[in-house]
């Protein structure tokens, strides 16, 4: 029998749609929760997201190689020296992006390459992908929208600044990009490659730093070579990092090993659930959801006396995150689930209080979709499992890190 509920969502969003401006940056937020590795079925993508930004600002998870924050200005720049006209900037900066795309597919399949496939059609060009990293790191000056900036992409730089009386300027023009090195003569004429140049890779470091003094990208920016062996940001030597950072690893390492348990009992569960529902074959599932969590479970032990001793202070861990405003119902979700990991992390999977607190945290986030809860919403899964352990945007931070270390390396 299914469950009822009067549930009441617990969040919504909702916008009038006034301008294209506004329409734009509400596309942005959507289209960020569609990232991949989003998928957030128990609530906990907000923590996440907390830490990803913390450790490595600027990053997003549809990013691909670091170059690209420069192909970006390096367009627009293009076109603002056109002073192309608001009403042809949309279509001017996706030709040119597609020109791009033109230019990099020499490098193949793979390689980093946005729209190496798709070309022209595809959806979601770089500009997209890096426009809100341009601004965190501090490469365009101006907090526009990519329509707003289309709209006043003509009269940049041109409008003459107002004077007093004795001539002298009163304001000044601001331009919306940073001074970045000059892109080769033949940009989007001729192949080119993600490779920086010694100047490329140095620039984006400074900016970097100077932005955001004390992260993780920061910090690694000057040994970018040691991120390339580690799987995640915590394994790496900690010596001589900020003590702040130092603390801030630790809570980020503890969040996720510790609701990395929750999210295979969920997959667990549902695999229980969908074989006693409908009979569907899906042991598989179930033997390697038990498989994880039992290495989970292992993992967790090594170092139990840390973890416990994490759990028992979580007020200090809210803390750190205050100003990313967590909700309540998450905070109490997590404090409850992390407790129970911390206490008996080799009953963890089979504990009832466990399952009813992934039950009812699905139930209030999805409702009629919850799939523990609901028949119809269960009858539509695709029998995968979903979520994993949060790495927290590791893997193109290495990737940037990577192309750094190649970059410091050119011409030597």
């Amino acid at each position: 029998m299914e469950t009822t509920t009067a549930y009441a969502p617990a969040s919504s969003l909702g916008w009038l749609d006034l301008d294209r401006a506004a329409s734009e940056r509400v596309g942005e937020l959507l289209r960020a929760l569609e990232e991949p590795g989003t998928l957030d079925v128990l609530g906990l993508g907000t923590v996440r997201d907390a830490f990803s930004g913390i450790l490595n600002p600027g990053t997003s998870t549809i990013q691909t190689r670091l170059r690209y924050f420069l192909f970006v200005p390096w367009i627009c720049a293009r076109l603002e020296a056109e002073r192309v006209p608001p009403a042809d900037f949309s279509r001017r900066l996706r030709d040119d992006e597609a020109r791009l795309i033109d230019c990099l597919r020499h490098l193949g399949h793979n390689q980093g390459v946005i729209g190496y496939a798709a070309g022209r059609n595809l959806k979601r060009m770089p500009s997209d992908a890096y426009w809100g990293g341009l601004w965190t790191w501090g490469l365009r000056q101006l907090d526009l929208s990519i329509f707003e900036y289309g709209q006043r992409v003509a009269a940049l730089g041109r409008t003459r600044p107002e004077r007093d009386d004795d001539g002298n300027a009163m304001t000044r023009n601001v331009s919306m990009w940073r001074s970045l090195p000059e892109p080769p003569d033949d940009f989007l004429e001729a192949e080119i490659t993600f490779d920086l140049t010694q100047e490329e890779a140095q620039v984006l470091v400074d900016y970097i730093r100077r932005h955001h003094e004390g992260t993780l990208l920061a910090v690694l920016c000057a040994t970018p070579q040691v991120a390339a062996p580690v799987d995640y940001p915590w394994d790496l030597d900690t010596h001589g990092m900020p003590a702040q950072l130092v603390e801030t690893l630790g809570h980020a390492q503890n969040f996720s090993e510790l609701t990395a348990g929750p999210q295979h009992v969920y997959n667990m569960l549902l695999a229980r659930r969908a074989r006693e529902k409908f009979g569907w074959e899906t042991g598989e599932l179930e033997d390697r959801e038990l498989g994880h969590l039992e290495a989970w479970s292992e993992r967790i032990g090594k170092r139990l006396d840390d973890v416990r001793a994490w759990a028992a202070d979580l007020p200090r861990f809210w803390a750190l995150l205050a100003e990313h405003h967590i909700s309540y119902s998450a905070q109490e979700f997590v404090n409850a689930i992390v407790t129970r990991a911390a206490d008996d992390p080799e009953g963890f999977a089979e504990n009832p209080e466990v399952h009813k607190l992934i039950g009812k945290r699905e139930l209030r986030l999805k409702s009629k979709r919850a799939r523990l809860a609901h028949r119809s919403a269960l009858e539509n899964w695709n029998g995968l499992g979903v979520g994993g352990q949060f790495d927290y945007r590791w893997g193109i931070t290495k990737s940037f890190l990577a192309d750094i270390t190649d970059g410091k390396r050119a011409g030597s």
